[in-house]
C-alpha cells in the first residue's frame, strides 16, 4: 500500500502501485494532515487517533459552478459579491446547523473581463463560488437543484440571466474535495481559525511519532489561506534546517 514509511532513523515514501519504498533524511508532507496520519501511517506512527480528528472543527467546503456562457455579461465586473438581507442564516448554516443554505451569498468571478485568453471570442468565463459547510451531503440532484437556484438568484441580484446562453458547465463540491485531495470532510480550506485551533494549538510541524517526518500547509501554523500556507512551508523549513544542524553537531 502506498504510505509514509519511517524508522527511528530514517523517513521515506511508499508507492504501494510499484511496490516500491524511496528513503531520505527527512520527509514532508503538504497532504491533508488527517489523511496522511490515519491513512498512510500505522497506528504507532500516529500522533493523534480518529477521535481527535472527528472532534475537530474544519473550515467551510464550496459549491462551486464553473461557466461558458454566450456572450458578454456587462453587469458583472472581474469580481462580484452577492450578499443577501440577513447573511446571519447562511453563516449559521455553515458552523452552527450544517445545512445547505437556501438564501445563500456567493461570490462571482470574471476572469474573462480582464483577460480574453480564458474564454473564446463572443464569449465569457465566470464562476460562482457558494461557502457550504464541510461534511454535507453532495449528490448530483443536490448539486442540480443547487445550481438552478444559484443561477435564478444571480438572474434575480445582479440583472444577468445566464440560464440560456450556458455552452458549458461544471460543479465542484464537497466530494470532489475529499476525492481529489483527500480533504477531511470535504474542507475547502483546512482546520479552521478557533481560539482551541490556534497558534501551539493547532497541529505541530515535526511529528512527535514517526521520527524525519514533518507536515505543511492549512491544518498546521499559522493556519488558513494561500499567504498562511506559504508562511508555513517556511516555517517547516527553519524546523527542519534547525533539526539537521543540531542532528550534525553545529551551533
Amino acid at each position: 500500500d502506498a504510505g509514509v514509511v519511517t524508522t527511528e532513523r530514517e523517513a521515506g515514501v511508499a508507492d504501494g502501485g510499484a511496490g516500491r519504498e524511496f528513503f531520505a533524511d527527512l520527509v514532508v508532507s503538504d497532504a491533508d494532515y488527517a489523511h496522511t496520519e490515519q491513512e498512510l501511517l500505522p497506528p504507532e506512527k500516529r500522533q493523534y487517533d480518529a477521535d481527535y480528528w472527528d472532534s475537530r472543527t474544519y473550515a467551510p467546503s464550496a459549491f462551486l459552478l464553473y461557466l461558458g456562457v454566450e456572450g458578454d455579461v456587462e453587469e458583472l465586473a472581474h469580481h462580484t459579491l452577492v450578499l443577501p438581507t440577513d447573511w446571519d442564516d447562511h453563516f449559521g448554516t455553515i458552523f452552527d446547523d450544517p445545512a445547505w443554505p437556501e438564501d445563500p451569498a456567493y461570490y462571482l468571478c470574471v476572469p474573462s473581463k480582464t483577460d480574453d485568453t480564458v474564454a473564446p471570442e463572443g464569449h465569457s468565463n465566470l464562476f460562482a463560488l457558494v461557502p457550504i459547510a464541510a461534511g454535507l451531503e453532495d449528490t448530483p440532484e443536490i448539486r442540480s437543484e443547487y445550481r438552478d437556484l444559484v443561477l435564478d438568484d444571480v438572474a434575480e441580484n445582479t440583472g444577468v440571466d445566464l440560464r440560456d446562453r450556458i455552452v458549458f458547465e461544471e460543479t465542484f463540491c464537497v466530494d470532489d474535495f475529499a476525492d481529489r485531495y483527500n480533504s477531511t470532510r470535504g474542507t475547502a480550506l483546512g482546520l479552521a481559525h478557533t481560539l482551541r485551533q490556534t497558534a501551539l494549538l493547532r497541529p505541530p510541524h515535526a511529528s512527535e511519532a514517526a521520527p524525519g517526518l514533518y507536515f505543511t500547509g492549512s491544518f498546521t501554523t499559522p493556519g488558513i489561506g494561500v499567504p498562511m500556507c506559504l508562511i508555513s512551508g517556511l516555517l517547516t523549513a527553519e524546523e527542519m534546517a534547525e533539526t539537521e544542524r543540531e542532528a550534525n553537531g553545529a551551533a
